[in-house]
Parts: structure tokens; sequence; C-alpha cells
């Protein structure tokens, strides 16, 4: 081809790519457009979902009742609340008073014996059931490390499971896993109750130990060994006082595992199932294994009746009439002088504008 023909196809060359690339731009800013288009279509559909529907709940518009508390209202709350508390106080107070119930400290008369007799007397009849307690009096069960002693895993099968147990000496022993390991597994209360009915042995239904501690530990919380009881004789079975371990699924050790809040308190023992007479004598032969002397403590036996509000409780009821008094003489009080120095509600004679954005007492 002639120089002139080559100059004609750069020429058109150029012109093609020109062009081509404008077409390229073109489709590019209309796709961009697009995308644009698309993303500010999502942005005010999600500006849509999140405005607040316009009814009367989501606008705050519904009606309120907002009202005005004066001296004279809460003057009669006062009086509602005492009188509420003071009626609910003197029927707390009447329960308890008629719930008869029978105690006695051995720990004094047993001494250093392993084994000790004491006698209870009837003074009223008593409807059965009646509930068999043990008292202990200056023992801390509430310390933080005696209460986070214990092993789950173990306590729901694992014999062999010890991790979560703190102290040493109550995990393993002469290469055993210690079953069940913790301080509350080894201060277990361990004295034994055997209760005569002016001489005839309270047993079975009479003496009932079947239904002391919580269904949900019973079912729950507190299984026997994985494997049955061949296995326990693998593990040490022995506490650090050479005092013998409960199985978890023992209902005493479920209860005193239920540990207290304060260092004076009742342990469910048994329930006895039958009345009991007045003039009748309870003869009760003690096993006397858990040494209290140690920490200066007491130990109580302890028998009550149940009524509807539970066993008896003074304190209960006395918290509640010295809180309906207070409310009955403050009301008192306020309504008397509401009576002598009543003021009009809202009257701003007594205020004065001080220039400085407040209103304060004229008189103050």
């Amino acid at each position: 081809a002639t120089r002139k023909d080559q100059n004609d196809l750069i020429i058109l060359d150029r012109t093609l790519f020109v062009g081509g690339s404008s077409v390229f731009r073109s489709c590019d800013y209309t796709l961009k457009g697009a995308a644009t288009m698309d993303d500010e279509k999502d942005e005010m559909t999600a500006q849509i979902k999140r405005r607040v529907k316009n009814n009367s709940l989501y606008q705050q518009q519904i009606s309120a009742w907002r009202p005005l508390v004066t001296p004279t209202c809460i003057s009669w709350i006062f009086v509602v609340v005492a009188i509420l508390f003071l009626t609910l106080g003197a029927v707390i107070l009447d329960q308890s008073a008629k719930t008869l119930e029978l105690t006695k400290r051995y720990d004094d008369k047993c001494g250093n014996d392993a084994e000790c007799t004491i006698t209870l007397k009837v003074e009223e009849d008593m409807k059965g059931p009646i509930f068999f307690y043990y008292k202990l009096v200056n023992f801390y069960q509430n310390h933080r490390s005696y209460v986070m002693d214990y092993d789950i895993q173990q306590l729901q099968g694992d014999v062999d499971d010890t991790s979560s147990c703190s102290v040493e000496e109550t995990k393993t022993k002469d290469g055993k896993s210690t079953y069940p390991c913790g301080l509350i597994a080894n201060s277990f209360f361990n004295d034994v109750f055997t209760v005569y009915q002016n001489g005839r042995l309270l047993e079975g239904n009479e003496w009932d130990g079947s239904d002391i501690s919580w269904e949900s530990d019973r079912n729950t919380k507190f299984k026997g060994p994985d494997g049955g009881v061949a296995v326990l004789e693998e593990v040490n079975r022995n506490g650090t006082n050479g005092n013998r371990l409960p199985l978890p699924d023992d209902q005493n050790f479920q209860v005193w595992f239920r540990v207290a809040g304060l260092p004076r308190f009742n342990k469910l023992y048994r329930k006895i199932g039958m009345d009991l007479k007045k003039g009748d004598e309870l003869t009760i032969t003690i096993q006397n294994n858990f040494d209290v002397r140690k920490f200066n403590g007491e130990k109580h036996v302890f028998l009550s009746q149940v009524s509807w509000l539970g066993g008896s409780n003074f304190f209960l009821g006395s918290c509640y009439i010295i809180v309906g008094s207070l409310c009955a003489i403050y009301a008192v009080l306020m309504l008397s002088w509401r009576a002598h120095h009543a003021r009009p509600l809202g009257k701003m004679e007594y205020y004065e504008w001080t220039g400085l954005g407040r209103v304060v007492n004229a008189n103050g």
C-alpha cells in the first residue's frame, strides 16, 4: 500500500479506537448510574423499615395516669400500709404462738460419751406430722471456701473426679480419690438419733426419712456412683477425722449440703408421722459422733409442728408489726399537721421570683 493508504488506515484505526472508548465510557456511566439508583433504593427501604410506626403506642401518645402526689395522699397511703402490715404481723404472730415446739440441748449432757440418752416431755397435744430437727450453734456454713468446696460431677456419679475440690486433704488419701470430696462432705453431721415414745421404738412411717430433702436434689443433683457400689472399693470413704463419709444419694447428706446462711440453724432429720399426746415421754438415744468442742458450738434436738405459714417465726411477725406501727405514727403526724396547718395546693403567694430563673419560698 502507498504511504497515503497507510495514513488513511492509521486515521481510521484511531477513529475507531476513540469512538470505541466513548462507547465504553457511556456504558460504564450507565452501569454506575444504575448501581447508584439501586443503592439509593436500598437505603430508602432501610429507612422505611427503621421508621417508627405511626400509632399511639410507638409515638407514646397513649393516655396515662399522672397522679398528683400531695401530703394528704401520702398520709393515706401510709394508713393503708399500716393496716396491712399490722394485720399480717398479727396473723403471723398468732400462728407462731399456736405452733408447738420442743427443744433440748444435749452436747453438754453427752460430754465425751459415745452414746447418751435425753428425755423430752410433751406439754401439749401435737398434731402430726411433727418435724424432728437437729440444731447447731456457732457453726459457720456460709464461708465462701466452704460453700464452693465440692465437685458436682462427682456428686452425679463420677467417683474419680475431684478437680473442683480445693482442699488437698479432702481430695485424695493413700493414692485414692476421696468420695465425696470437699469440706461440706468432710464436715458432715453424723450424730444418729433413735426415738422411743413411752418406751416404744418409732420406726417406719412414724420415723420417716424418705422425704426430708428437696425433690430436685433427690432426682437431679445427687446420684449414686456410676458402676454401682462395686466401685466404692476403689475410692477412699473416710474423712480427715476418721469419720465415715456419706454417699451423695443419702438424704441426710443432701439436707446437710443445703448450707445455712447463719451460724445458728436447724436441719431436718426425720418426720414423725403420728400425733403426740400431752404427757407423752420421748426418749432420744444419741450416737454422739459430731464434736462441737473445737469451735465452742452447741447441739440441740428440736421438734416442731408446721402450720400453713410454715414453722414458728416470731421475728418475721415482729418486723411487720414494727414497720406497720411506724407507718401508722407517721400517717397520724402528717394528717394532724395538715389539719392544723392546711395550705392550698400550688398557691403562688408563698413563692417569689428571684430573677435567677427559679422560684423560691418567700418565707424561707
